[in-house]
């Protein structure tokens, strides 16, 4: 067994898919109803259940069809009319014993579906019962036919073929003079013994198989994961396709500071002040005592930018204070089209007062 999976792998594994499956192409895959299922958990969970099942129910299962062979074979031709009233009798008499089969037979239907669903974690699509021309094709028939699958799904079969023919074997050969013993035993005491042998036979199937189940489980989810695999350029791609070119949202910030930079500089002429660093930082404060309560920045920048800020305010004869401290905490405490901070109101208050005194001399002169 470890064989076969080594040469699958080999041989199906691609050597530049090495990235998981992104949470888009799970997603995908699931809606398209792809996801990691392993039958024989299935089977070997439901069968170990229903040998639970079985163990309380198969008891009086046993009972009622002993009692009914009973009640059939002690009818007499008197006691029956016709073909009829055989089938009625016989009916009757088993009627116990269908009940508990179907019972069993509707606990493993039942547990079966509850296993399956909690594998899909309650996936429900009609994608798969879609028909698939493709699969009509006879020669990609044959290659699934002799396919490294298809020869693991017969190694697995093989398998378990083994192992229950061995746990069926020891159980037999350790209770060979029980079984023996029946053939001179009354019904009753012999059913008994059966019973007995039939129950430790099923339990301990049912312990191999979900042994097998177990290992088939993980090797289907490694398997699903194996398959699943990207490569990074398509991971790439599913990103492009998810946030947008990278390229292209690059060009699209640039756009807009651009665009987002000259608006600023077209508010700069309408500032009360410019406080300065004097060059490192530059910030415009506008303020109309009957539109806000405070001033507010109405740009700002550094180095570059806040050069561009001065000269653009000498342009428009807007007053340029030097105040490399008040400038500083106004730049890295404020956005643009806020308010100044309230701790910042005294100075402000003050840098203001002076450039309106200075406009009040010169409208004098």
């Amino acid at each position: 067994m470890n064989c076969s999976l080594r040469i699958d792998l080999q041989l199906f594994a691609d050597p530049d898919k090495t990235e998981k499956a992104t949470p888009r192409k799970r997603q995908k895959a699931r809606e398209e109803g792809q996801v990691p299922v392993s039958r024989e958990f299935i089977s070997g969970i439901s069968f170990l259940a229903v040998s639970i099942v079985f163990m309380y129910v198969g008891k009086s299962l046993l009972d009622s069809l002993i009692n009914g062979t009973q009640t059939v074979f002690q009818l007499s031709d008197l006691d029956l009319g016709s073909l009829d009233d055989l089938i009625f009798f016989t009916y009757q008499s088993f009627s116990s014993t269908f009940t508990y089969l179907m019972f069993i037979i509707f606990a493993a239907a039942l547990i079966s579906l509850a296993i399956g669903l909690l594998q899909t974690k309650f996936l429900f699509t009609a994608k798969t019962l879609t028909p698939d021309l493709k699969r009509l094709n006879p020669i990609s028939g044959l290659k699934r036919m002799f396919s490294l699958r298809a020869l693991f799904e017969l190694a697995k079969a093989l398998i378990k073929l083994v192992i229950i023919g061995f746990v069926g074997y020891s159980v037999i050969k350790g209770n060979y003079e029980r079984i023996m013993i029946t053939v001179d035993s009354a019904m009753i005491d012999g059913s008994l013994v059966i019973w007995d042998v039939l129950t430790e036979l099923i339990i301990k199937c049912a312990i191999a198989l979900l042994i097998v189940s177990i290992v088939d489980y993980y090797y289907s989810k490694y398997e699903y994961e194996k398959s699943f695999k990207m490569t990074k350029q398509e991971v790439k791609e599913e990103f492009k396709e998810i946030e947008g070119n990278p390229e292209l949202k690059s060009r699209q910030r640039q756009v807009m500071m651009q665009y987002a930079m000259h608006r600023m500089m077209q508010e700069v002429p309408e500032a009360s002040v410019v406080i300065t660093n004097p060059t490192h930082f530059a910030c415009a404060l506008k303020y109309d005592p009957d539109e806000n309560f405070a001033p507010i920045l109405i740009a700002k920048g550094a180095d570059r930018i806040a050069l561009r800020i001065i000269d653009i305010a000498r342009d428009n004869d807007v007053p340029i204070v030097r105040n490399p401290r008040l400038a500083r905490e106004i730049y890295y405490n404020t956005e643009i089209g806020n308010v100044i901070p309230e701790n910042l109101y005294k100075a402000v208050a003050e840098v203001l007062a002076y450039v309106f005194t200075l406009r009040e001399n010169r409208e004098r002169i």
